[in-house]
């Protein structure tokens, strides 16, 4: 297997000789940025890369700057970590956040549509005819859990059954989980290889392999914790392929659908948007086409995230330990997700929930 060298351009930030007298609290918030950048550029996956792809100095400016202001005390701790991430999250990889109010109220919105603020949206699972050539299935997560893995492939049975030659697929709201909850849909919408092969790179560090051991002690059963774990004990290479060296699937192209829609918003998400950046590398445009008014959310690149509080504040900050080697290309950052092939110019719905909205007839009508 081919392996891939990465240079890792690390910055080595000095802290200041007069952070011996500064008050308590900065010394605290300084203790706890020195934490958040070194368990950044140590172990996100897709760091290397982004410093590789000539952004090093932009990131060295962005990191002084938040450094300096947390020490001359004008931020708190909250804004300067939120800060710091909300670089990766806004240019490169929507998988790279914080989890507290200050950023989902004061930086998430930046780049990211309220829709609770704009209409009634629940969006609930749905598998129901919406007329006659058309049956909608509505997936609102990948957890597992709302929908399970079962429901749909319960759904998938109830549309094969039902008559209709037409699929909608509605992942509006959908912020991830699991793959695994696709395969259903996979060969009902599969129809040619990929014209690029893909495959998922694992950043191999002592933190981030630790995470998946101990998932493997607590859950003996975890694939992707068997396969991480197995491949890296086969190199001490910083960036280690999970890729098997297999051949994709090959499906004959079901008879059903004849057409498919994939409708998206800026909630669609991760495993999400794993749905809609398959369809666009492995099926037909003239058979399945992705509908929505905006692009997906901007994390189709990265995966499988740790979440770390601090040592001080106690704020858990997120980052993905695997990238997609799709993300190595030039002019692949990522952050800007994944956009429509029919952009839909009509207002949003009065109401998304288990209902067949405005956009469901309209797309049906369209099909």
């Amino acid at each position: 297997m081919k392996k891939i060298f990465i240079t890792l351009l690390i910055a080595i930030f000095v802290i200041p000789a007069t952070w011996a007298i500064e008050p308590d609290s900065i010394r605290k918030n300084l203790a706890d940025m020195d934490s958040l950048i070194h368990m950044v550029e140590t172990n996100y996956a897709g760091f290397p890369i982004i410093m590789k792809k000539g952004f090093d100095k932009d990131y060295l400016t962005m990191k002084a700057d938040v450094v300096k202001q947390t020490s001359d005390g004008k931020m708190d701790i909250q804004q300067a970590v939120c800060e710091y991430c909300y670089w990766f999250f806004s240019k490169f990889d929507g998988h790279v956040y914080v989890d507290c109010q200050t950023f989902f109220d004061n930086y998430f919105t930046k780049c990211h549509t309220r829709y609770a603020e704009l209409f009634e949206y629940s969006p609930k699972p749905v598998s129901c005819k919406v007329n006659g050539d058309t049956w909608l299935i509505r997936v609102p997560s990948c957890n597992g859990k709302n929908p399970t893995h079962q429901w749909l492939k319960d759904a998938t049975q109830q549309y094969l059954q039902s008559g209709c030659k037409n699929l909608i697929i509605d992942v509006r709201g959908n912020t991830g989980g699991g793959d695994e909850i696709w395969e259903p849909i996979w060969p009902l919408l599969f129809d040619h290889q990929p014209a690029i092969k893909e495959y998922t790179l694992f950043r191999n560090t002592h933190k981030n392999l630790s995470f998946y051991k101990r998932i493997l002690n607590e859950y003996p059963d975890d694939d992707i914790a068997k396969l991480i774990i197995d491949n890296c004990s086969k190199t001490q290479d910083e960036m280690v392929s999970l890729d098997d060296d297999t051949e994709v699937e090959t499906y004959q192209v079901s008879p059903l659908p004849q057409k498919a829609a994939i409708v998206i918003d800026k909630n669609t998400a991760s495993a999400a948007e794993t749905l809609v950046r398959f369809a666009k590398m492995c099926c037909d445009t003239t058979r399945t086409k992705v509908y929505g008014k905006e692009n997906t959310w901007g994390a189709q690149n990265s995966g499988n995230i740790i979440g770390t509080p601090l040592p001080n504040s106690k704020i858990c900050v997120y980052y993905p330990t695997c990238i997609s080697s799709l993300f190595l290309s030039e002019n692949s950052n990522g952050s800007s997700g994944l956009s429509p092939d029919v952009r839909i110019n009509l207002p949003f719905p009065k109401m998304l929930t288990d209902n067949c909205d405005e956009w469901i007839l309209w797309i049906a009508n369209n099909l």
